[in-house]
C-alpha cells in the first residue's frame, strides 16, 4: 500500500501537479490541510480535492476553515498581509460549494493503516488548527503531544511548512513540509510517502515562474506580489524588510 502524504499546499496548482504527476501509482492521498491563500489558483486545487475525497483523507487547516467559515485565520502578523490579500480574490474565485467543501472538512483524524495506529492533523494534536510545532520543539512538548494523541505508531502533521522526520519513543512523527509554500529553503514542492510501513520525505520540481505569472490580473498590490514571489523562489526567504520568526502559517 502506497499512501501519498501532503500539506499547505496553499492554491499552487503547479506545485500540485508536479507532486501528482512524480507519484501516479498511489493507493490514498492523506492530506493534512490548507488548500487555499497565498497561491494564485484556488480553484484548482479545492476541485481536486473535492473530486479526489472519496479515495482520500482531508483534512482541515486554518486558511480552509477562513474560507469556509469567514473566520479569522489567525496567522502571525509577519504573514497577516498576504493572508488577507490572497483570501480576498480566494473569496471572489470560490463557487458556494466549494466554500461549502472547505467548511465540512474536519482538522483531526485517527485512522490505521495497516496494523499502525495514526494521528492526523493540520497544526498540533492538543491545538489541531492553529498551534505551531517547529521540528525544534522540546522533546517535553512532543511527549505532551503524544499523550493528547493516545500514542499512535505514526503523527502526521503540517502546518510549519518545515519537513520533518523523527522519532519519539516508539511514535514516528510526520510532517511532509508544504507542497506549494515551502520555507526550508528548497523551492521544489515538499510531500510524504508511506509504503508498507515505512516513510519518505521527497520533493519535486516545478515551474514556480508558472505559479508565478498566475497571479497577474488578480489585483494585488505590487509589494505583496513581490514578496510572494520571493517566498516562491527562495522556498521561503521574506525580503529583509518584512523579516520576522512566524507563530502561524
Amino acid at each position: 500500500m502506497k499512501v501519498l502524504i501532503i500539506s499547505d499546499i496553499h492554491g499552487n496548482w503547479p506545485a500540485l501537479r508536479a507532486v501528482l504527476d512524480a507519484e501516479p501509482n498511489i493507493n490514498q492521498i492523506l492530506c493534512l490541510g490548507d488548500l487555499v491563500n497565498y497561491g494564485p489558483q484556488p480553484v484548482e486545487c479545492v476541485a481536486w480535492a473535492r473530486d479526489a475525497f472519496s479515495s482520500g483523507m482531508f483534512l482541515q487547516g486554518n486558511h480552509d476553515r477562513a474560507l469556509g467559515l469567514d473566520v479569522d485565520t489567525r496567522c502571525s502578523a509577519i504573514y497577516e498581509a498576504f493572508a488577507n490579500a490572497t483570501q480576498k480574490f480566494t473569496e471572489q474565485l470560490l463557487a458556494p460549494e466549494l466554500k461549502e467543501f472547505l467548511a465540512r472538512l474536519r482538522p483531526v483524524h485517527r485512522f490505521q493503516m495497516g496494523r499502525a495506529k495514526c494521528f492526523a492533523c493540520h497544526a498540533s494534536a492538543k491545538d489541531p488548527l492553529y498551534h505551531y510545532m517547529p521540528p525544534d520543539a522540546a522533546v517535553s512538548l512532543w511527549e505532551s503531544e503524544l499523550i493528547v494523541a493516545q500514542q499512535p505508531d505514526f503523527l502526521f502533521y503540517g502546518h510549519t511548512h518545515l519537513p520533518m522526520k523523527t522519532r519519539y519513543i516508539h511514535t514516528l512523527v510526520v510532517n511532509p513540509g508544504s507542497v506549494g509554500q515551502p520555507k526550508d529553503g528548497d523551492p521544489r514542492a515538499a510531500y510524504a510517502v508511506w509504503e508498507n510501513g515505512e516513510v519518505t520525505l521527497r520533493r519535486a520540481a516545478y515551474d514556480v515562474e508558472e505559479t508565478i505569472r498566475a497571479y497577474d490580473g488578480l489585483g494585488l498590490e505590487p509589494h505583496i506580489l513581490h514578496t510572494l514571489s520571493e517566498v516562491l523562489r527562495t522556498g521561503g526567504h521574506l525580503p529583509a524588510e518584512h523579516y520576522q520568526t512566524p507563530k502561524h502559517n
